[in-house]
């Protein structure tokens, strides 16, 4: 037969991340600009776990925000599983922030990549042992495509807003078995993001999200999440969408630079138990958890600390001297070489810091986790301090204060090899 079959395929999905609130960059691609601090974010899901070949979508994503430069770099990739065929999406980003006075930050984003499509014939459910279109798509080798997305994303002190667009150039996949041809453009996506936060309480935090996909200017979906955070490290979360999908989140942070979550997703009504629930789990970490840096260790029972003798190979013991630290300028004074448990860093006022560029080396929820950065820098003669941003609730640890982001620029440099990461923060 001489018979050409065409097959239209409108079954794409993509990216689809219940926790999509949880690395902004993931979703929008511009967010990376607009971070202080760079880390790597995983998630895995399977959607109606039990339908067999239900999707799954496994996705890296690297963030690399250059703060003193306005720029960041993003490395993207995402493995979408669903019945018997695969697709790989990989892209690099580039992320330039333009600064909107002192309410907020604008990042645009450009995104290069490749779709990379392939068949697992040990998957595929045959209608018949010599079904065409199934063999037309197995027994083709796979198909790289190339790709590209679009991006923005705006930031204040409490709330963001973001949208992209990708499959801008609707790669084509083609795919043919004897006379049979089946051949499709890959549907075009956008996805607008938006949130805030608002206090409740002194130590809790609601952070409402909403997130809508949009394939081809015809299909939406529409996402929720309302979650309620104490004190940045414990989270509960609720959401929903407009396929009649019901979920709760929950995460932990026991550091600035960890975190974990969990969420649950099941359809309502009849299909709950036709298709079952989609699980999701999420990690995110922060380049110091990565081994960016080593953390300071007190030795014996933590109580103070020591320095090895390189020509002895013992340990010498540091010598107590007490002090209350308040400044930059106090610890300096201090001088290096003794023990941390005699500094004392008494609590900040809750107030905006002096204005000017500071040499930033830490972002903390909590002035405790601020004190120990100070110590553990302490212990590698590396001066520090603190300071406090009313804007976004958080401390800071900075090794340098300039009135001019020049002279920041210039010492920037000096630090880059002593500390883990470095990035310049203004205060207005």
């Amino acid at each position: 037969m001489g018979l050409a079959l065409g097959l239209p395929l409108n079954a794409q999905m993509g990216v689809r991340l219940d926790q999509f609130y949880m690395d902004h960059a993931s979703i929008i691609p511009a967010a990376v600009g607009n971070m202080e601090m760079g880390g790597l974010s995983l998630f895995h899901n399977k959607m109606f776990s039990d339908v067999p070949g239900s999707p799954q979508h496994s996705v890296m994503n690297v963030n690399m925000p250059m703060a003193s430069k306005n720029t960041g770099f993003g490395i993207y990739y995402m493995r979408e599983r669903y019945g018997f065929a695969e697709t790989h999406n990989t892209y690099a980003t580039y992320a330039y922030t333009i600064g909107l006075g002192n309410a907020a930050d604008l990042s645009l984003g450009v995104s290069v990549g490749a779709l990379r499509q392939s068949f697992d014939p040990s998957k595929a459910i045959y209608v018949h042992d010599n079904d065409p279109i199934i063999k037309a798509l197995i027994f083709s080798p796979a198909v790289t495509r190339a790709d590209l997305r679009a991006s923005m994303y705006a930031k204040g002190d409490n709330w963001f807003a973001g949208a992209s667009l990708s499959r801008l150039p609707k790669p084509t996949f083609d795919y043919s078995y004897y006379n049979y041809t089946a051949a499709y453009d890959m549907q075009s996506q956008a996805n607008f993001l938006v949130g805030f936060q608002a206090e409740v309480g002194s130590e809790m935090l609601l952070k409402p999200a909403l997130h809508v996909y949009a394939y081809d200017w015809s299909y939406y979906l529409f996402q929720g999440n309302v979650s309620l955070w104490y004190q940045d490290m414990f989270w509960f979360g609720a959401g929903a969408n407009n396929l009649g999908q019901i979920g709760a989140n929950l995460g932990f942070k026991p550091q600035d630079d960890m975190q974990f979550s969990y969420s649950y997703n099941t359809p309502s009504g009849a299909s709950r138990l036709a298709l079952g629930p989609s699980h999701e789990f999420q990690l995110n970490l922060g380049f110091a958890a990565l081994g960016g840096g080593v953390r300071g260790d007190g030795s014996g029972d933590g109580s103070g600390s020591g320095s090895l003798d390189e020509d002895q190979g013992i340990c010498v013991a540091a010598v107590r001297k007490e002090a209350v630290i308040r400044s930059l300028e106090d610890l300096e004074n201090f001088g290096l070489g003794y023990d941390t448990s005699g500094i004392q860093l008494p609590d900040l006022e809750k107030v905006a810091s002096a204005p000017g560029f500071y040499l930033v080396v830490g972002l903390h929820s909590s002035e405790a986790k601020a004190n120990k950065q100070i110590k553990d820098l302490y212990e590698k003669d590396v001066i520090a301090y603190k300071m406090y941003d009313p804007k976004n609730k958080s401390f800071y640890v900075f090794v340098k204060h300039f009135g001019s982001e020049k002279d920041a620029n210039k010492s920037m440099y000096y630090f880059e090899g002593l500390v883990p990461q470095v990035w310049i923060r203004e205060v207005r």
